[in-house]
């Protein structure tokens, strides 16, 4: 995705949509085909009850309903000139009008910006298909063709349902959460939730996350930057690579910015298949630093914004940081009942140091050592549970705590 010459930059498709992290076979999940759904075409699956398009769009450059939330707007809005914009807006409208083509009216680095900002920005356009460059010889200009794989109420159906499943998902906070609650909230939904699919069609979009539960990074990305904004929580989209091209999420909480990664703190294949409801928080809320352990970011289509706040770090925020091996016992206490309260099935700390990580070794060799963190569970959340532990991030000074329930 880095800037290329004119036919690579407009031709290529940019989609990510291969940034699966652990290749998990969702082939298993209910897509709800049951007789209430109505299939379009190429495996679009609509509930009956939300095909009825709103006569009157909310949006006036598009011919398709457009949900409120559905636009992250942090890199039209400080990253582009006013001239830019200007040909953002043309374009925007373009897609959003199912235009075949489209004049070039800059030079084509500023044009494959746009059109990536667009692409990360208008969560509501699921429909994009290709573009390819041709030469009007009578306006003697240049053409962009797009190409889609949608219908206009094909759109409007698909957006339909990711609000409604939207809704559903935000009127389960309560009023006592705060940012950081609801970030977590939305971090954890998906996770437990949406199954990672690189066979599904739309895997890179809000509509797959959210009411087909099948997603890849984009998928995950887009997901949980709609739910952010209609909680008003700013954020951003960040491109970049891990081992292969990857998408993840910046907000800004207290005046920080931190990343999240969804799709990478959804444990891999064979933990997954022995606890599928553990919760990994290694890359919630986290600096630059943190993520760029195994995240290149590309600053494209612009630089994103630093992130080096700590105070609503996930360990920070949990007391689940651990600065010497006396606070082991305290720091695990909190993470474990944070994690009961919600029935979760796993619990991080994280040591500042990798010596010690190390040292702190010895200490869980004694079976006795959690033994009244089980008790105060019992006591605190009426809970029986028995606790074990790996090495998942040891690289990076976390130790995970795996919890089963007891009936």
């Amino acid at each position: 995705m880095h800037r290329r010459g004119f036919m690579a930059a407009v031709m290529a498709a940019l989609l990510l949509t291969g940034c699966s992290r652990n290749g998990s076979d969702s082939s298993g999940v209910k897509d709800g085909t049951d007789g209430e759904y109505r299939v379009f075409s190429n495996g679009v699956c609509i509930s009956e009850e939300n095909l009825d398009v709103p006569e009157k769009n909310s949006y006036d450059y598009a011919d398709f309903y457009i949900p409120e939330g559905m636009v992250t707007d942090y890199y039209s809005r400080y990253e582009l000139s006013d001239e830019e914009r200007e040909v953002y807006d043309s374009v925007k409208e373009s897609l959003g009008r199912l235009k075949s083509k489209a004049p070039l009216l800059v030079d084509s680095a500023v044009y494959q910006k746009i059109l990536e900002t667009i692409r990360l920005e208008q969560l509501a356009y699921p429909h994009v298909s290709g573009r390819s460059l041709d030469y009007n010889g009578s306006a003697q200009e240049f053409e962009v063709l797009f190409t889609y794989r949608l219908s206009a109420d094909e759109i409007s159906s698909m957006n339909m349902a990711a609000e409604k499943a939207a809704k559903e998902i935000i009127a389960q906070l309560t009023p006592e959460m705060d940012d950081y609650e609801k970030l977590k909230f939305f971090h954890d939904y998906l996770i437990l939730n949406c199954e990672t699919d690189a066979s599904y069609d739309y895997a890179d979009t809000v509509y797959g996350a959210l009411v087909r539960k099948k997603a890849l990074c984009e998928g995950y990305t887009k997901a949980f930057s709609y739910l952010c904004n209609l909680v008003g929580i700013e954020n951003v989209i960040v491109t970049g690579e891990t081992y292969v091209p990857h998408t993840w999420n910046m907000v800004k909480l207290g005046g920080n910015w931190y990343h999240v990664d969804v799709t990478w703190d959804k444990s891999d294949d064979e933990l997954h298949k022995l606890y599928p409801d553990v919760i990994l928080y290694q890359y919630f809320m986290v600096t630059d630093s943190v993520i760029e352990n195994n995240h290149k970011i590309w600053n494209y289509p612009a630089e994103a914004p630093k992130a080096y706040g700590i105070e609503e770090n996930y360990f920070v925020r949990e007391g689940a940081d651990v600065s010497s091996r006396e606070e082991l016992l305290t720091a695990s206490e909190n993470a474990i009942i944070s994690a009961v309260k919600s029935r979760s099935s796993g619990a991080m700390v994280k040591f500042d140091t990798t010596d010690l990580y190390l040292a702190s070794e010895a200490d869980l060799e004694n079976e006795e050592l959690f033994t009244p963190v089980i008790e105060k569970v019992r006591s605190e959340c009426g809970e029986n549970i028995k606790l074990s532990w790996t090495g998942y991030y040891a690289q990076y000074r976390i130790l995970t705590f795996i919890i089963e329930y007891e009936s």
